[in-house]
């Protein structure tokens, strides 16, 4: 984040009047609920916003972001009732809306190269393998074009082991940036090599697309 508030400036021409630079506040990034009830996906707890401050010579510039998470129940309950209730294992999504001053938008793929890290650093929290496999683009349906990076790692549990997928989406739509990072399980939950539960990976990661899509 550090190295995209370094890129701002330079895009910027700002009078030198000491100050603060407010943006003006963020709305959340939703996924259209018709494509999220069909998907059997559901919203994961309330809008989550903040502001970020950060010291530019005499000036003050704040980012607002708001956040949202999602999560496949449709998919949990499927693992739950195969497990016992002992995984909780399931897809999950967030979005998040950037909102710069002086109604600027940077470059996205320059804001998706700032992003990866801090993504890349949760991820590995549960899958330390995870690399990059694929960078394509993403027809948003509200007309928008978002750059995306796609990853792959695996994830060791008591028992077993499962590959998963993970995607980090950013495109702008003119007054702000919308950041949707999602991972999905690609295998079947197994114990002791017995499949407990079938998943179909690539199914599943195309669900995210299209939920992707929906996102405005």
């Amino acid at each position: 984040m550090k190295k995209l508030l370094a890129a701002l400036v330079v895009l910027v021409v700002i009078t030198t009047v000491a100050g603060c630079i407010e943006p003006k506040e963020a709305s959340a990034a939703r996924v259209d609920e018709g494509v999220l009830a069909g998907a059997g996906w559901v919203q994961e707890g309330d809008v989550q916003k903040q502001t970020m401050e950060v010291n530019v010579t005499l000036f003050t510039l704040e980012i607002n972001t708001a956040m949202l998470a999602y999560k496949d129940k449709e998919l949990q309950d499927i693992i739950r009732r195969h497990t016992a209730g002992l995984s909780d294992a399931t897809s999950y999504m967030m979005t998040l809306r950037v909102v710069f001053p002086l109604n600027i938008v940077p470059p996205s793929d320059m804001v998706l190269d700032a992003m990866e890290g801090q993504f890349l650093e949760s991820v590995r929290e549960n899958a330390p393998d995870v690399q990059q496999t694929e960078v394509k683009t993403i027809q948003i349906d509200a007309g928008y074009v978002a750059h995306a990076k796609i990853y792959e790692g695996t994830v060791h549990y008591d028992g077993g082991s499962m590959k998963i997928r993970g995607i980090l989406a950013i495109w702008d739509d003119g007054e702000s940036i919308i950041v949707v990072g999602a991972v999905v399980p690609l295998e079947d939950v197994t114990l002791l090599g017995i499949p407990i539960v079938k998943i179909d990976g690539e199914a599943e990661f195309r669900e995210v697309i299209t939920l992707i899509q929906s996102v405005a």
